[in-house]
């Protein structure tokens, strides 16, 4: 399950990183408090917490490639020829790892999905990591896993230090 998955990767970054979960736990302390339980309507006031989740999508990349996908009729795609019942696939982790994209690609760096003053997430950013496919064909769970993956780190971060 690509949710357990995600969540394992963001235990092990916590864990890896224990300044960032500091920080972390801090922002939820600040915008949500230790009194009630955080819920989605919270997300956007959480922007270190947004970017820690891309980030752990970008830089883990567990899933490496897209579900594949056959050509339906013979196509030319920017000077390529790709013939009638070619199976396709995009590699994620070479996107999310793309020199010419990210500086510093291999670095788990959260801060490079906040804006400079670390109040909003770059929504610019944000788009350039792929994790749930593109296009038609991306992920119907999308929005879904996000807001699991959501509760569940900050729930996780605001009642245990990993």
């Amino acid at each position: 399950d690509t949710i357990s998955t995600a969540l394992s990767w963001s235990v092990m970054y916590l864990v890896a990183y224990p300044e960032i979960q500091e920080r972390l736990y801090q922002e939820l302390k600040e915008k949500v408090g230790l009194d009630r339980t955080p819920v989605l309507a919270d997300r956007n006031s959480l922007p270190l917490l947004e970017a820690f989740i891309l980030e752990i999508f970008r830089h883990s990349s567990f899933l490496p490639f897209t579900i594949p996908h056959c050509t339906t009729k013979d196509t030319s795609l920017n000077g390529y020829y790709i013939p009638k019942d070619t199976c396709v696939f995009i590699n994620q982790w070479q996107i999310n790892h793309d020199p010419e994209l990210w500086k510093d690609p291999s670095s788990f760096n959260p801060d490079r999905f906040l804006s400079a003053d670390g109040s909003e997430v770059n929504r610019v950013e944000e788009e350039k990591v792929m994790i749930f496919g593109m296009g038609k064909r991306r992920c119907i769970g999308e929005v879904i896993a996000r807001n699991e993956v959501y509760l569940f780190l900050a729930i996780l971060i605001q009642k245990l230090h990993f």
